[in-house]
């Protein structure tokens, strides 16, 4: 598996324990679980993008 697929399952698993753990209504879950992974899916993309003019030690 390349490093984004492992980075989607990644946010979408964390994102499914997130909702569990703190959601109670349906209709809230999906809304907090879209939140979540989006945040943590695209804040990754973002902050590598972020990072990738500064050169490696």
């Amino acid at each position: 598996m390349d490093h984004f697929a492992l980075l989607v399952l990644d946010a979408f698993l964390i994102a499914v324990f997130f909702t569990f753990l703190w959601k109670r209504d349906g209709k809230e879950r999906w809304r907090y679980f879209w939140k979540v992974f989006a945040a943590l899916a695209l804040g990754a993309v973002v902050v590598g993008w972020l990072m990738y003019p500064f050169p490696r030690p």
